[in-house]
């Protein structure tokens, strides 16, 4: 066939050819627009100083903002934080994954939830419900990890008071390493004068002195024992001391942050709108309509197959009763006349 056939077939088959597609389309056209209207909404939640900065929060150096996004993006979806948001609205827990989708703006840290349904009174109340649950179980939670660990700290630094002034009871002495470094210092100011009255000749003062060095000399030895049980009991309380205040510093970093988490200042929730189905009915129009044009010319050719078929079927058909027809003479000729006969005159 050449382009002229084809274009006469086209021609002939146009009601075929432009009607599929456009009942298509008007159909798929009509379920878009006759389906429920569905609303949404948008949280957004911008918490820059969340990110980065000093090395004392949550999310720092060259990976801070990707780590703070992967973890947004998990906690929002976690069965705490979506059985939480269930309890706030009523909406069953299904209803909110199906509808909530979390994504990053660009490169940045700040995050959206959108969320999508068919009743627009859920919508503000659950975006509302799960930004502040989410950034709650990021932040809020490292305030009581913090202060769990000030109250461990401070137990054991009370612990070890307390251990301690078991042994100075039993023992009748209070800080021996201060008492020990005072004797030393005793000795030594001892030492000092006594050796300065040797070199000025006094030898009654120098006798004197003498007998008090020996005297603090013999209270040395027993500094070693004590020394021995008591500084073990030391170094666990400058541990507990030092942990009660690296906790004191993270717990008031962790409420910092959580301070700078408040929903109120960083989550923003947009106002509720019903979904624009322009693009949905593009999105789904367009490709049915191309599939119908590729059925619609399938169609023609199935057409042209069948009418070429039935037209060479009737042509046989002709063909072949044409020749089973009895003769016939033509108009006005005789037929020859028996043997025999003549005519009569």
């Amino acid at each position: 066939m050449e382009i002229a056939d084809y274009l006469r077939v086209a021609r002939r088959r146009l009601w075929v050819l432009l009607g599929v597609p456009i009942l298509a389309a008007a159909i798929t056209a009509a379920l878009v627009l006759l389906t429920p209207t569905t609303y949404t909404g948008t949280a957004t939640v911008s918490a820059p100083a969340l990110v980065g900065g000093a090395t004392s929060n949550q999310y720092t150096g060259s990976q801070a903002v990707n780590q703070f996004v992967a973890q947004f993006t998990a906690t929002s979806q976690v069965p705490a934080v979506l059985d939480a948001v269930s309890r706030d609205t009523k909406v069953p827990r299904s209803t909110i994954t199906d509808g909530l989708t979390v994504a990053q703006v660009g490169a940045s840290s700040v995050m959206t939830m959108t969320f999508t349904s068919g009743d627009k009174a859920i919508v503000h109340p659950v975006l509302e419900s799960l930004s502040r649950h989410t950034l709650a179980t990021l932040f809020s939670t490292q305030v009581a990890l913090a202060q769990g660990q000030l109250t461990s700290a401070t137990t054991q630094l009370a612990q070890a008071n307390a251990a301690i002034a078991s042994w100075e009871k039993a023992n009748s002495m209070v800080d021996p390493s201060l008492v020990y470094q005072t004797t030393l210092q005793r000795l030594n100011s001892l030492t000092q004068q006594w050796a300065q009255l040797s070199a000025n000749g006094s030898s009654t003062g120098a006798a004197a002195i003498s007998g008090a060095i020996a005297q603090v000399k013999a209270e040395l030895p027993k500094f070693g024992p004590l020394l021995a049980q008591y500084q073990p009991l030391a170094s666990t309380r400058d541990a507990a001391a030092a942990a009660v205040s690296s906790s004191q510093q993270n717990l008031s970093s962790a409420r910092a942050q959580a301070e700078a988490a408040d929903p109120t200042k960083v989550a923003y929730v947009s106002a509720t709108n019903p979904v624009d189905r322009t693009s949905e009915m593009l999105s789904l129009v367009l490709p049915v309509t191309g599939a119908a044009v590729f059925v619609a010319i399938a169609l023609v050719a199935m057409l042209e197959l069948l009418s070429r078929a039935r037209a060479n079927r009737s042509e046989q058909e002709n063909v072949s009763a044409g020749a089973g027809w009895p003769s016939r003479e033509p108009y006005g000729a005789r037929s020859p006349e028996p043997a025999g006969s003549s005519v009569s005159g």
